[in-house]
């Protein structure tokens, strides 16, 4: 079997993803496989508003009280993840939707006490992965994790996680080809507001330590770096709103491609 490929989905709502899904079934058609993370955080928020309940971030993550743990379980692991699969499935494309609590496939550990219910991947169970690429399944991962820590019955057990981290983790995992962010803007931006094309593990290192990078950039680039860390030999941040995921596969110069090479 060909090695993996990780893509974070880009489009921070539902109705942003039509674009990226057609372009994911041309890739699935060149036969490379592809593993699917999703996240959901806009969708969370707005339902959190809805239901009263007021979000609050420590260093740009999510806090998580039992409250919101319930919203993120029902939007990720419900609406978002199960739309995802079934938007798939009517263009073709043979999809399993999981959360990382299905088979306890992404065992967690709690980050810490000030994000309360936020969990770090203590170990994947990637057999589980693997069955299903056998059968030419897309896998659909939501970001929540198996509490490995709780062992009260009376706990549901549960973590959210970082979506970014998880693709890393799994890329990691799987010794995928690629990792692929998909993100709003073309790439890694320098400081003269142009797109960089091309740095090794070392250059995105000193890129990230030198506080040029800002804002939601800084997770996906330090996932990166610890997937290439890990072993991964290509990292990719590109943009999903228009067709650059196809041409990134067709072998076209596309968004920021990091590379483990010094």
């Amino acid at each position: 079997m060909s090695k993996i490929n990780v893509i974070k989905i880009g489009g921070s709502t539902i109705e942003e993803w039509g674009k990226s899904l057609g372009q994911i079934k041309s890739i699935v058609n060149l036969g490379d496989p592809v593993l699917l993370v999703h996240g959901g955080g806009k969708t969370v928020s707005e339902w959190s508003s809805k239901l009263g309940i007021r979000p609050e971030f420590v260093k740009g993550l999510r806090k998580t009280d039992p409250q919101t743990l319930e919203v993120a379980c029902a939007i990720l692991s419900g609406l978002v993840n199960s739309k995802l699969v079934v938007k798939l499935e009517n263009i073709g494309v043979k999809s399993i939707g999981l959360s990382g609590v299905s088979g306890k496939l992404l065992v967690s550990k709690p980050k810490s006490k000030d994000l309360g219910l936020v969990g770090d991947i203590k170990k994947i169970n990637h057999h589980i992965l693997d069955s299903l690429f056998k059968d030419n399944f897309v896998p659909v991962i939501s970001p929540l994790g198996y509490n490995d820590d709780s062992n009260n019955v009376d706990s549901d057990g549960i973590l959210n996680i970082n979506a970014d981290s998880v693709a890393s983790k799994i890329a990691i995992e799987t010794k995928a080809e690629k990792l692929i962010y998909q993100t709003d803007v073309d790439g890694v931006i320098d400081q003269n507001g142009r797109v960089i094309p091309r740095m090794t593990l070392r250059q995105s290192k000193e890129l990230l330590n030198s506080g040029i990078i800002t804002g939601g950039m800084i997770p996906k680039l330090q996932s990166c770096i610890d997937a290439l860390d890990g072993g991964v030999d290509h990292g990719h941040i590109i943009n999903a709103n228009d067709d650059s995921l196809i041409s990134l596969f067709e072998g076209k110069k596309i968004g920021t491609h990091i590379i483990r090479e010094s």
